[in-house]
């Protein structure tokens, strides 16, 4: 029988959680409301959002597979796309957004959730969840 998850291993699962509800959000908004973003002139096109929904809600299925099967890539795979989902928030910030008030907040957000995944996947429960047994 396997031994029960620890917190961290399950913190790690909500994280891949959240990547997958962000993912299948910006999907369906792209899907809704592509005539909005069309008649507003976004600069991010519907296809756009709607092609990179779909690359994390599989990308985010990948990792909640391999967290509940105890896979020791989905804790690096974790790290990956925590830092791959920070960077493309950014560039699409910096590059496409017009109106930058809270960028301080956004940048402590955002940095935070980077520091939590990474320091949660190395904590010595996780590193233990994910080794063979």
């Amino acid at each position: 029988m396997s031994s029960p998850r620890p917190i961290s291993a399950t913190l790690l699962l909500w994280m891949a959680l959240l990547l997958f509800a962000y993912g299948a959000t910006r999907l369906v908004g792209a899907l809704q409301w592509q005539s909005v973003l069309a008649e507003f002139k976004s600069v991010l096109s519907p296809l756009y959002l709607a092609a990179s929904g779909g690359a994390w809600i599989v990308l985010s299925g990948a990792l909640l597979w391999g967290i509940i099967q105890r896979r020791r890539w989905a804790r690096f795979a974790l790290l990956a796309s925590a830092v791959l989902w920070y960077v493309q928030y950014w560039i699409e910030q910096l590059q496409f957004e017009v109106e930058r008030n809270n960028v301080n907040f956004a940048l402590t957000v955002t940095t935070t959730a980077l520091a939590i995944v990474m320091t949660t996947a190395f904590l010595p429960s996780a590193k233990n969840y994910f080794q063979k047994s």
